[in-house]
């Protein structure tokens, strides 16, 4: 699947409280995450305050 088709899902299935970005995350570490195409992005949403210590933390995980 790309990019346009697991943003299609999200519209059909999705909750609709908030205005998602146009970008599916497949993977995160510290602030950095990349989409499902690889392109590398800055977490600076913090996945809108869920994950304020960072992904895949060390000793979190």
């Amino acid at each position: 699947m790309n990019s346009a088709d697991y943003i299609a899902l999200e519209h059909k299935y999705g909750a609709h409280n908030y205005h998602p970005l146009p970008v599916v995350l497949s993977t995160g570490k510290g602030a950095q995450v990349w989409d499902v195409d690889g392109k590398c992005y800055f977490d600076f949403l913090s996945a809108y305050s869920a994950v304020n210590q960072g992904h895949m933390h060390p000793r979190i995980i």
